[in-house]
């Protein structure tokens, strides 16, 4: 029985887990744990890195072994001695010229070099290569700072869509309770139209009208909950988890910073965003590859040692080898000029981008912050518009107690309220997200 207690348990438990509230940090840390986009930009800094490290090992000697076996189907050397008086030495060189004793050769056949064996092993350490290995590993450096500044734009996307969603629902969650309030004075205002036609004191045409906005709020709270819903599913999508509607999110369209608690100097967040050191880094990079093109035509130094092992004439041998080598184009210099004029060009074309992204980065702070502004007025104004349809609401349900206003006059006065509540809700989630997006455009962290 405790072991079926157990597994209850166990299975039930992702179910409890979402069955509790969720606050915004814990939403945030479920995207960055498990959003398949931020996977795939963690993959590319991984990637850069390899880059980096084989650019690396260019500073170290080339090492290489070759292998070579021959046999033929005959000698390839074969060379006849025919017979001959050879002249005996007897220790004096004159004598050579005028001998007077003779030895008898009766010639030999000579046959060799069937079968070679090699084999050696190189090493090549380079010296001077124009500067292309530095360059190189400068290159592969900043493809791996870039990949990890892309991979924080990503993060900083991600949260930004997940606050997004976040507070979508927060807003879609306090319409519903502003909707389910306005149901229940539209029941109460029903009950009480009921008795006051059953009484007489009023026409079926005012129970009908509330009988119909009744029907109205029903289909509306239908559409909400089902809003909702699809909501949720998005928001577990992105956030890499299953899908559960019984979570709840714990926050509220409280206003807790204003515009100015949150500004900060343009012109020094500039230096502060990412996309800004990623221009500058596309300008380095495309000076080291105007380097890179120089390198390559100018002379290349090279030092190696060889071991060599040779196994030919029925003799086995083992020899080392020191060279070097110089190697200096002469041919290539004609095409060279023009890429590095096109390098050149590239170059003044990433600075240019530089200065112009520059502009429109400080004129999205500007805008961001005007929008910002925008958006905390809005909420102002919807706040007194609240105030306002409540008061209303208050006198013109006097009225109707009364007797001096209609059924009419009172639905109205109800729908208003919930109108401007609703534009109350709206304001406050599109203020949070104003918020988050001047953050981000003026390079304040998110995570």
């Amino acid at each position: 029985m405790k072991k079926i207690s157990i597994i209850i348990i166990l299975f039930l438990m992702p179910y409890m887990l979402f069955a509790q509230e969720l606050s915004l940090d814990s939403c945030r840390s479920l995207t960055l744990q498990n959003n398949k986009q931020l996977l795939h930009a963690k993959l590319e800094v991984k990637a850069a890195e390899q880059v980096k490290k084989e650019a690396f090992t260019n500073y170290f000697p080339k090492i290489s072994a070759q292998g070579f076996a021959m046999r033929a189907s005959d000698y390839m050397i074969k060379e006849e001695i025919p017979e001959a008086n050879l002249p005996v030495y007897d220790g004096n060189p004159l004598n050579l010229l005028q001998p007077t004793q003779f030895a008898y050769f009766p010639g030999m056949q000579i046959e060799t070099f069937d079968y070679t064996n090699i084999a050696a092993l190189t090493a090549i350490q380079p010296i001077f290569t124009g500067g292309r290995i530095i360059n190189g590993n400068k290159l592969a450096k900043i493809g791996m700072e870039v990949s990890e500044e892309q991979l924080e734009i990503k993060k900083e996307e991600l949260i930004l869509k997940t606050e997004n969603y976040y507070w979508q629902i927060v807003m879609l969650q306090e319409k519903q309770q502003t909707l389910n309030a306005y149901l229940q004075m539209l029941q109460s205002l029903y009950k009480d139209v009921s008795v006051a036609y059953q009484s007489g004191l009023v026409q079926k045409s005012d129970l009908l009208k509330v009988q119909l906005k009744l029907n109205d709020v029903e289909v509306k709270k239908y559409r909400l909950e089902n809003g909702i819903e699809i909501l949720k599913m998005a928001f577990c999508q992105h956030m890499g988890i299953e899908y559960s509607g019984n979570f709840q999110l714990s926050d509220s369209l409280t206003l807790i910073e204003t515009p100015e608690t949150v500004y900060v100097n343009h012109q020094q967040a500039l230096y502060n965003r990412k996309e800004y050191d990623m221009l500058q880094k596309s300008l380095k990079a495309e000076k080291l590859k105007k380097r890179m093109i120089l390198g390559e035509n100018l002379p290349q130094i090279s030092l190696g040692v060889q071991g060599l092992y040779l196994d030919a004439f029925d003799k086995q041998n083992s020899y080392g080898i020191a060279f070097a080598t110089v190697s200096i184009p002469i041919s290539g210099w004609w095409g060279a000029a023009h890429k590095l004029s096109e390098h050149k060009i590239k170059e003044e074309i990433a600075q240019t981008e530089l200065q112009e992204k520059s502009e429109l980065m400080l004129l999205q702070m500007e805008k961001a912050y005007k929008d910002l502004n925008e958006s905390y007025r809005q909420i102002k104004i919807a706040e007194i518009s609240v105030k306002q349809a409540k008061e209303h609401l208050k006198i013109v349900s006097d009225n109707y107690k009364a007797g001096v206003v209609n059924t009419s006059d009172m639905l109205e006065a109800q729908a208003a309220l919930l109108e401007e509540e609703n534009k109350l809700s709206e304001a406050k989630s599109n203020y949070k997200m104003k918020v988050l997006n001047y953050k981000r455009v003026v390079a304040v962290d998110l995570q």
